[in-house]
C-alpha cells in the first residue's frame, strides 16, 4: 500500500490530505481537512500521523507493508 500525503500552511490556515492506494494504484482511502497548526513542517507531520492512524486503525498493518510519500522539500528543511 502507498499513502501520498500533502499539507499546506499559510499564515493562520493549514490543511492536509492524503490518498491510500493498493499495489494496482486503486484508491482505497482518502482523507483531507483543515488542521490547527503553525508552519508547513508541523502540517506535514500531522498528515503523516493521520495516514498512519488510518492504516493501523483499518487493521491493514498486519502483513501489508506501507510506503508514505510526502513533500521532500519540507522534509529536507
Amino acid at each position: 500500500m502507498k499513502f501520498n500525503v500533502a499539507s499546506v500552511a499559510l499564515e493562520d490556515k493549514a490543511g492536509c490530505g492524503g490518498v491510500l492506494r493498493d499495489d494496482k494504484g486503486v484508491a482505497c482511502v482518502l482523507f483531507y481537512g483543515s488542521i490547527v497548526t503553525r508552519g508547513s513542517k508541523m502540517a506535514e507531520i500531522i498528515a503523516i500521523k493521520t495516514a498512519l492512524e488510518l492504516f493501523i486503525g483499518l487493521g491493514w498493518h498486519v502483513g501489508i507493508s506501507l510506503v508514505i510519500e510526502f513533500n521532500l522539500c519540507v522534509a529536507l528543511e
